[in-house]
């Protein structure tokens, strides 16, 4: 009779035996596989080092004891998360001024905090790692995380990383680019999504070879093409298959340096190796195909996969081409070293499965059960990836769930107050399941079985997940961040005192109006706006431009005031657009304006000032111009509110067609307000849009449909708020293949970046009235009126009661005369 311990110690034994056969048998399988479809070294084919595979003995018998004495260096590597939580209102406010003013956010951008759960994993599953472990975030902090008690986690900001105009970035392409910035990482490190969880006991060996210590790039199936496919992605731009357009240009990159015959096998979602001091040589390698990771803030299917790149470049160059601190390589590297041979391998798919697995969350509620069973009871998975593809709040419920039956052990890093309230649920999962035998949950399917189809568990983790984030599920009740906040209180707190050294320079800024149907008039407004000018911005000594084709109508104004300056129309428009002097031709020269400065401000003779006015109502900190724009609508509206619908769908055409439709993919009106302009983007702007203004022009016989100063703005907005402008203007469209911009060559401005107004703001701060029935009304609006900036438009002629009464009120309203009247 054999006991029940021998018994026990036999069954574990064959069950290794089994293990380790078949594990045997698939690497054989995969090296020979390998072999037959890479025969040739000189095809540059990925070759695998059948020395990878003496490792899986001891990566799988690992568990968790002291490592060899050959892998104590590896205790000290460091270990880099990436981790953004996108319903922060203050990361929403500035990602919001580059996707159109949206603040909502998808399942890429919710923090479920998977990051806790895999800094616990980690800790867990990697007892030997005593290296730092740094979180790479957009300036913030997980709000569980307690950095000040742990020196072994340090919070790295984009600005630490990134360079200047390459930041803000929406997407982890860019950033992977620059790890080798972060202050003190080791020369080899781990570099980890925030939703990578370990399984089971990780020995090194899974991450380099036990040989030379080279890391492992692992991979999984082969991708095969279809462009067809890949066409209707691009087109489409959705968000969970853009992935497919990037591998193809990933895929004709690595063609075109190093391998026409290069077979493309996926990027396994796990634990990725990187040599910190190639970042460097990688980006100078690949500076001309980089430009498009980091000259466009967001994922799109035209970017390749720039860690695929990297790992590319590092076996190619490693193996085949010459060594990189040879003599054949101008690389330098800015740190001190101690690696000699840049080596790395290439894990295959018959490997790879058996370690590493992808995997996601969605609204199906027994695929996620089956995924998760799955990976509680086969331990063989090391990591494994969970990604979101959720909209339900019972999948979010679901996710918490087995995270926190899964790893139910705190570590020190975390909030005392969060882990006791995680504490309290996890016993009332526990007493609601009484027959859930936790201690035996990773053997076992049916307890988990049990667990997870108990109806009860959702409202609990509903409960807990509205108490740990102190706000109602999905909802913010702050609707304003606190740079608006700032900006608000900064604005209305200004009382004409002199401006800030910094902002010296806008003393002398231009003004610019456009007078148009001067005759008849109801109400002197340009008087009235001249006027609140000379009021309210005190510090305003510049030149104000009036076009006008006659400038008698301005009878009331000073012809001779060295700051006023009266311009024709015919002094600025080009000879192929005379003699129609509308105000859209007008404004597509207003760059030709004699002496007018390098920025300047365009307003209408109907805006007015209200109360005291900070430069920053036009310029944002950096100097910026600041776009009044209102909702963004992704499919395109029947019609624009207060607007010339005509034109402005016809001059979105324009901007689509130029830039691309998957880059330009919103339709967002201009709300009226002071314009701040750059001068010297007008030239370009008419280079490239000029034979399709023609056209549109002679189709709509001799109609000028087209907004030149939106024209500006979208140039500003999609082409130059980037690092390489001029020398590469952004976009996906017929841009591509246009002339590159020639700009002043006396210019002063080397970047050219734009901010919006947020609708917080422009609430506050900008309001529009227009006058078309009711007189008193009107009146009324203005004298309740607190924002800074008036717009009034008239769109009804009044009768003469109504006139008189109007212009009644605003010689009350003005009642100076301005240092430009007569």
């Amino acid at each position: 009779m054999i006991s029940s311990d021998k018994e026990d110690f036999w069954c574990l034994s064959i069950f290794k035996i089994v293990i380790l056969y078949f594990l045997i048998k698939s690497c054989i399988k995969a090296n020979n596989y390998q072999n037959s479809t890479n025969k040739n070294i000189n095809n540059n084919s990925l070759q695998i080092n059948s020395s990878n595979y003496s490792d899986i003995d001891l990566i799988i018998n690992y568990n968790g004891g002291p490592l060899e004495q050959k892998w104590e260096w590896v205790t000290n590597i460091s270990i880099v998360y990436t981790w953004v939580d996108g319903a922060d209102i203050n990361y929403a406010d500035i990602k919001s001024k580059y996707n159109g003013g949206n603040r909502l956010f998808n399942s890429r951008d919710r923090s479920a905090n998977e990051l806790c759960y895999s800094l616990r994993s980690l800790k867990k599953y990697l007892p030997w790692h005593k290296g730092t472990i740094f979180i790479v975030t957009d300036n913030q902090v997980p709000d569980w995380l307690n950095i000040n008690n742990n020196s072994q986690i340090k919070i790295i900001s984009h600005d630490d990383i990134l360079p200047d105009h390459i930041k803000p970035t929406f997407d982890s392409s860019t950033l992977e680019c620059f790890f080798d910035r972060i202050p003190n990482v080791s020369e080899v490190f781990i570099y980890l999504n925030d939703d990578f969880f370990f399984n089971n006991y990780i020995h090194p060996a899974l991450f380099f070879n036990s040989i030379n210590f080279s890391p492992n790039f692992f991979r999984t199936h082969q991708y095969i093409f279809n462009i067809n496919k890949i066409k209707r992605i691009i087109e489409l731009n959705y968000i969970h298959d853009i992935y497919e357009g990037m591998i193809y240009y990933t895929n004709k990159i690595i063609k075109q340096y190093f391998d026409p015959n290069f077979i493309y096998y996926h990027i396994a979602h796990g634990a990725y190796l990187c040599y910190r001091d190639l970042f460097e040589y990688f980006r100078q390698f690949f500076k001309k195909e980089l430009r498009v990771v980091f000259a466009h803030r967001f994922r799109s299917p035209y970017k390749p996969i720039t860690l695929y790149l990297y790992q590319t470049l590092i076996y190619y160059t490693g193996k085949y081409y010459f060594s990189l601190y040879g003599k054949n390589s101008n690389y330098q590297s800015s740190y001190n070293r101690t690696i000699s041979n840049y080596d790395s391998n290439i894990i295959p798919r018959n490997i790879t499965d058996i370690f590493l697995k992808f995997s996601f969350v969605n609204d199906d509620s027994l695929s996620n059960y089956n995924r998760f069973n799955y990976f509680f009871n086969n331990k063989l998975i090391l990591i494994y990836n969970i990604n979101d593809k959720y909209l339900k709040k019972r999948a979010l419920y679901e996710f918490t769930e087995f995270m926190i039956i899964r790893y139910p052990e705190n570590c020190s890093f975390e909030k005392e107050e969060f882990v006791n309230l995680e504490k309290e649920y996890l016993y009332k999962l526990k007493y609601i399941n009484k027959t859930l035998n936790f201690s035996h949950r990773y053997n076992n399917s049916k307890y988990y079985k049990k667990l997870f189809f108990n109806k009860k568990n959702r409202k609990y983790m509903k409960e807990y997940l509205e108490k740990r984030n102190g706000i109602s599920l999905y909802q913010n009740q702050r609707n304003i961040s606190k740079r608006e906040i700032e900006e608000i209180n900064f604005l209305f707190n200004y009382n004409g005192e002199e401006l800030e050294p910094e902002w010296k320079w806008i003393e002398n800024i231009s003004i610019v109006y456009i007078i148009k149907e001067y005759k008849n008039i109801i109400l002197d407004e340009l008087k009235y706006s001249l006027r609140s000018i000379d009021k309210y911005l005190p510090w305003f000594k510049g030149t104000i431009f009036i076009i006008i084709e006659d400038k008698s109508f301005c009878s009331s104004l000073k012809q001779n005031n060295e700051h006023l300056v009266f311009i024709h129309p015919i002094d600025i428009i080009s000879k192929k657009f005379r003699p129609s002097y509308n105000r859209e031709i007008i404004e597509l020269f207003l760059d030709k304006i004699p002496d007018i400065t390098e920025r300047f401000i365009y307003l209408n003779k109907y805006h007015y000032f209200e109360r005291m006015t900070h430069p920053r109502l036009f310029f944002n900190n950096d100097f910026f111009p600041k776009y009044n724009l209102g909702t963004a609508f992704e499919e395109k509206p029947k019609k624009i509110k207060n607007s010339n619908s005509i034109s402005f769908f016809e001059t979105y055409e324009l901007i689509q067609n130029i830039f691309g439709k998957n880059y330009v993919n919103y339709y967002r009106y201009l709300i009226e307000g002071p314009i701040p302009l750059y001068r010297d983007l007008f030239k370009p702007v008419r280079k490239l849009y000029l034979q399709d203004i023609i056209s549109k022009k002679a189709a709509s016989n001799g109609n000028f449909n087209i907004l030149p100063v939106y024209l500006v703005m979208t140039y500003n907005i999609y082409g130059t708020d980037q690092i390489y402008y001029p020398e590469y203007v952004a976009g996906f469209g017929k841009i591509r293949n246009s002339p590159l911009p020639k700009l002043n060559k006396n210019r002063n401005i080397t970047y050219y970046g734009f901010d919006i107004t947020s609708k917080a703001i422009l609430e506050k701060t900008n309001k529009n009235i227009i006058f078309k029935t009711n007189i008193y009304k009107t009146i009324k609006e203005i004298i309740e009126n607190k924002t800074i900036f008036l717009s009034l438009k008239i769109k009804k002629r009044p009768n003469v009661f109504e006139s008189k009464l109007l212009n009644y009120f605003f010689r009350n309203l003005y009642k100076k005369k301005s240092c430009y009247e007569i």
